[in-house]
């Protein structure tokens, strides 16, 4: 009984640790809405897989997937949102900043969906891409 009792108060402890504000985990909310990952497929589609490959893998810009992506975050530490900032500014190549901000808001929910981060009830935004978590990376 004892021993049940301190297990019980050590997940209690544990549990109401995880839900502090600010104590998020990679994708725990849902970042981005399933359709407006879906609208960003064919947004990469038409201006980021010429360099950065359909599967995200990286040609002749780097990874947006997978392992090198996850060292590069890890490396990086870069955010949800200065990643978006980035983007919206530098890309595509050919047409640096060329796109709507809405669509680089969608390409962004791609890559996410990509990666394996959650989807949820609320589109991505300037403003939401502050409290996205990138790490631990789910991929």
């Amino acid at each position: 009984m004892r021993h049940a009792l301190r297990r019980s108060l050590a997940i209690g402890s544990i549990l109401s640790v995880l839900s502090l504000p600010g104590l998020a985990f990679a994708g725990s909310s849902g970042d981005y809405t399933a359709a407006q990952a879906a609208k960003g497929k064919t947004l990469y589609d038409a201006n980021c897989a010429s360099c950065h490959m359909a599967d995200l893998s990286g040609g002749s810009g780097p990874a947006l997937a997978g392992k090198k992506f996850a060292s590069y975050l890890q490396f990086s530490k870069i955010s949800a949102s200065q990643l978006l900032s980035f983007i919206s500014s530098q890309m595509p190549a050919t047409d640096p900043g060329g796109l709507k901000q809405d669509q680089y808001n969608a390409i962004l929910a791609y890559m996410l969906k990509y990666n394996k981060y959650p989807a949820g009830s609320q589109k991505l935004t300037t403003e939401t891409a502050k409290s996205v978590k990138m790490l631990p990376y789910p991929g």
